[in-house]
Formats: structure tokens, sequence, C-alpha cells
């Protein structure tokens, strides 16, 4: 069966769905369900012989790979949107903070204003960047901007990843083999999968990196429901997913699951709006830093013996492949910048150098300058910074809008270094555009 085929049999599924289901819950089960259940995409041919396929870059942007889940799940349900629910759109109220992702979505146009040969044509980048981006933001903006909505999307989110129980049990003992038994042979079924003990799972997701990063995330969301409702179903929930997690040993998700909880925490004693100034600004500097390579991060590890020592331990402790993310960073920071604003509206502007960026964020600054970059953060970061900004002290713990911020700022953080990148955020994102008052939970 072609992937093409089994999309539309997605598409027909998620309508039987929307004829059984309110539509909150059909929009729910048919996003977040095509994540986990579709195949990817449609992958270039040989793709799957190769040790390392870099040239794939994720869902995320425009490529080569224009037939994906992160198109076909938010557009099938879009689709039964209009089947069954047009009312919804009728009571869509535009508000500042939808500008831009309207930005980010047709930005492709602009970048391809001042490039010789875009690629893909810019038609075609808009269309993608509006259904896999555009679409779950309206989506979260028709369904899970209320707070009854926010929190249905918080425990839609955990049983999602409760669904990737069997994969944990199965894939943490034999290695990645779901994916190869469904649909084909995965590209990435061997990138990463060994861990310390046993395997990372892969399931049907882009990376093992994303699993983890699925599974920790919802974590969050389930730790946060176990608090903030007390009822052992939720505490359950919250044990085997934090087990789950610990599992796929994917330590950067770990860490971010860390911090979040952490963040959540914090914002019980001093106010959101001090936290989330302090991230922005830490955010802007690091980033800024970053991105422009004022500090050498190659030459350091090379070329000074404290350099080398702490690169030597972080491969001794097996997580060498933070440095090497950093490394191909590195590499490409010149390339990436030779039209800063708009970008070379190329997919794969760094073929040239037979490797790529590992993170989301350089990947758009190449493809669409940091004009692009700066509104695909702002599609997150926005939404989240006005939600800690107006939070009074002591709700975290029964805020389903301060969760989904954090959930939003830990999507962007991951992004630095993983182009495989956490859908669902840009779902929370939308339906925390539209509320402002402090008391709407």
């Amino acid at each position: 069966m072609t992937i093409a085929a089994i999309y539309l049999g997605w598409a027909v599924a998620t309508w039987a769905m929307f004829w059984r289901c309110r539509p909150a819950v059909a929009v729910l089960g048919s996003f977040l369900g095509g994540w986990i259940l579709l195949p990817v995409g449609s992958y270039p041919a040989g793709s799957a012989d190769a040790v390392f396929p870099y040239w794939i870059i994720g869902l995320a942007l425009p490529s080569d790979m224009l037939l994906t889940k992160a198109v076909a799940a938010p557009t099938a349900a879009f689709l039964g949107v209009m089947l069954f629910d047009r009312q919804a759109l009728k009571r869509l109220r535009p508000v500042w903070l939808d500008a831009p992702i309207v930005g980010w979505c047709l930005w492709p146009a602009v970048a391809a204003t001042f490039a010789a040969e875009p690629r893909p044509a810019p038609l075609a980048a808009i269309g993608y960047l509006a259904a896999a981006w555009g679409l779950p933001w309206l989506l979260g903006r028709l369904y899970f901007a209320s707070p009854d909505g926010r929190l249905l999307f918080v425990k839609g989110l955990v049983l999602s990843a409760l669904a990737c129980l069997p994969f944990s049990l199965v894939e943490g003992v034999l290695g990645p083999v779901a994916y190869d038994a469904v649909y084909e042979m995965h590209p990435f079924r061997a990138d990463g999968a060994i861990r310390y003990v046993g395997f990372r799972p892969l399931a049907f997701f882009e990376h093992g990196n994303q699993f983890g990063l699925w599974v920790s995330l919802s974590a969050l969301a389930a730790l946060w429901l176990a608090i903030a409702q007390p009822a052992a179903r939720w505490r359950w929930a919250a044990a085997i997913l934090i087990a789950m997690a610990l599992a796929a040993q994917s330590v950067g998700a770990i860490a971010l699951l860390i911090v979040g909880a952490a963040g959540l925490r914090v914002f019980d004693r001093v106010r959101p709006r001090v936290l989330a100034s302090g991230a922005a600004l830490l955010i802007a500097i690091g980033g800024a830093v970053y991105l422009s390579g004022a500090i050498p991060f190659q030459a350091i590890a090379k070329e000074t013996g404290w350099g080398r020592e702490i690169v030597n331990g972080i491969r001794g402790a097996g997580r060498g492949s933070f440095t090497w993310r950093i490394a191909q960073d590195q590499k490409l920071l010149a390339d990436a910048v030779v039209r800063p604003v708009t970008g070379s509206a190329q997919w794969d502007w760094w073929r040239a150098k037979d490797t790529r960026p590992w993170g989301l964020s350089l990947l758009i600054v190449g493809q669409f300058g940091l004009g692009g970059l700066l509104l695909a953060l702002t599609t997150l970061l926005g939404p989240a910074l006005r939600t800690a900004w107006v939070a009074p002290r002591g709700l975290a713990w029964r805020s389903h809008r301060l969760l989904l911020a954090s959930i939003a700022v830990l999507a962007v953080i991951d992004a630095l270094l993983n182009s495989f990148f956490f859908f669902p955020a840009i779902v929370a994102a939308g339906g925390l555009a539209a509320g402002t008052r402090p008391d709407d939970r």
C-alpha cells in the first residue's frame, strides 16, 4: 500500500471519528493519533540503505519530502472540521498573536524573491508550512483555547504517549523493529538506537530523539495532571510515562522533563513573568552568540587542554552526540548566513559540505534566514511569554496555560540541537494565543 493511500485511509478514519465523537475529541484523535500511527512520509529512494542519511532534515521544514504525516494528520483533522463542524470557523476571531504564524507560512515567498533557484518552489513551500504549522495552530485556536479545551488537550497528550507503551516494551528489548515490520525500513532505525541499557524505541516517529521527546514532554503533562487532579489514573499515568522516558534514555529529553517540572515548581514561588523574562533574555543572548560564531567552539574543543577534557568527558559518558551536533552547526554557520535576513530559499543549502546542521534553528536560518527564524520562534514563544507575563504566582499546578507555555518553550529549546520537532507544541501555542485574563487557566 502506498503512503498516499495510507494517508487517505486516515482521512476516512478521521471522518468516522467526527461521526462518533464530539469535534474536539475527533481533532485530537486525528492529529495525535496520526503522529503515533502513520508512516513518516515518502522517503527519498535509497535512504534506508545509507549508513547515515544526513540529507533527511525532518518534517518541520519543506524539503524534497512534501508528502508527510506532518501534513497528513492536521489536514485530515481540518477536513473533518470542514465537513462536520464548519460553525467552529465562524466563531474564530483573529488576534495579534496570529500574525507571526501567518507571516511564517508566507515567508517562503519573501525568501524566494531574493533567490535564483528556490527549492522547493515557493507555492509548494508555502503550502507545506501552511499544512504542517498553520493547521495545527488553527486547530489549537478553534478547540483548545478555552480552559476545558486546554485540559482536554493535556489529557490527549498523555494518552498519546501511553499508546506508545507497547513500543517501549518491545523495542526497548529488541531494538527498532515496528516501522520495518509495518511499513518499510526506517532510514534512522539504527541511529542512536543502542543506549546504556537495551535500545531506545523508534515506533513510527521520525527519529528515536523524537520518541524520547514526545514521551518526556507528555510525562510532564501527566505529572501536572497527577498534582492538579489527584486521581489514581493520572498518578499511574505519570509513573508509567516517567518510567518510559527514563527507559528511552534520551538524556536531553529527560533533562527537559526535569527543567519543566522545576520551572512549574518555581512558578509557585515567583511570578512567572520574572522567570520568563530571564529565560527569554538568556535564550536571545545565547542564541545570538551561538549563531554569530563569536565563540569558536570547535577551536576551543580542539586546541585548548580544558576544551579537550570537556569533550573527552562528555564522550566518556556516552554523550558524544552532543558535541557532534555542535560541531556540525559550527562547520555550517558561515554558509547559513550568506543571506542573513531571507536565507537561500533552498532546503539543502548545506549539501556542498556533505553534512547538515542537526538543529532546526540553524536549518531555518540557512533556508529562510533570520527573518524566518524570528517568525517561527515568535509563533511558539509569543503566546508562552504573554501567558507567563499575566499569570500570578501560585497557579502553576492549577493552570493549564502555564503547563502548555512550558511545553512550547521546552520544544523550542530542544529545536536548538534537534531537527525532529515536537509538533503538539504548535497546537499548544495556538490554544494559548487568544486568552489574556490572569484567571483564565
